[in-house]
């Protein structure tokens, strides 16, 4: 593997770790919100949010190479990338406020069509963190973390 290549490899790599700790990371917040009943299955927890979740990471990952490589533009399907986790249609809302929120800071557009678009976004994504609040006890340290835990999720 020459200098190059090796250039391109390793934000793709970074990106997929990323991705993949933050999806098991979110795997492991979900286990905690539903509490005892929780339950892990190979489908569900590989199929459905870390593999997913590598591949999206994989994306950043090549969207950032290409960035740094001179190249930003003809690759604008790379920011559908949380379109990943897709795989589970109850993400949906989440994605696109993921999408939203990265649109409304990417300087591509107009502002009032980043507005319209982004700051429902980021309403969204400040009300998932105070709904968890709202129903975990956040006075207990399981409960702060939660909500921490969540909306650090969301937020990076």
């Amino acid at each position: 593997m020459d200098a190059t290549t090796a250039g391109r490899a390793m934000p793709i790599l970074v990106g997929a770790v990323g991705g993949l700790a933050w999806a098991a990371s979110m795997r492991g917040m979900m286990a905690q919100l539903a509490g005892a009943d929780s339950t892990f299955h190979w489908l569900g927890t590989f199929g459905f949010i870390l593999i997913p979740g590598t591949a999206m990471g994989a994306l950043f990952g090549w969207a950032f190479a290409r960035r740094i490589a001179g190249r930003p533009r003809g690759a604008a399907w790379l920011t559908l990338a949380p379109f990943a986790m897709a795989a589970d249609p109850a993400t949906l809302p989440l994605l696109a406020a993921f999408i939203g929120a990265g649109f409304l800071f990417s300087h591509r557009s107009r502002r009032w069509v980043r507005l319209l678009a982004g700051i429902p976004s980021l309403l969204m994504l400040a009300a998932v963190p105070i709904g968890v609040a709202l129903i975990s006890d956040i006075s207990t340290p399981h409960g702060a973390w939660l909500t921490v835990q969540i909306g650090a999720l969301l937020w990076v």
